[in-house]
């Protein structure tokens, strides 16, 4: 089982595109539970709202890439899963940091 520091020093060799994709967990759902996955699609449009320059046919060549690693399942072909070993790395790349994710509360509606 590798170390926290090796994990560190692999998720900091990762090319941007790996550390890109690893990290727009986090990013798109803040409040994602570990290994809750997100669509090719979904990731790619984060991407292009951002002007990050990464298209949805290099996501998904590069998600095949992570999968072979072991670093995150594909579902019913779309959907990125992160593996327990893909969340470690998540966290090497993000440092635990995430965007925010918070919402008004909602008033009670007349009765």
């Amino acid at each position: 089982m590798p170390t926290e520091q090796d994990i560190r020093a692999y998720a900091r060799s990762l090319p941007r595109i790996y550390q890109e994709i690893l990290s727009a967990f986090p990013n798109i759902e803040p409040n994602r539970k570990a290994g809750y996955g997100l669509a090719f699609q979904t990731i790619s449009a984060d991407f292009e709202e951002r002007g990050v320059g990464i298209s949805l046919g290099e996501v998904i060549k590069a998600c095949d890439q992570l999968a072979q690693h072991s670093l995150i399942e594909i579902k019913h072909k779309i959907f990125a899963h992160p593996t327990e070993y893909g969340e470690q790395v998540i966290e090497a790349i993000t440092g635990g940091q995430t965007a925010t994710c918070e919402v008004p509360v909602l008033p009670s509606p007349p009765s």
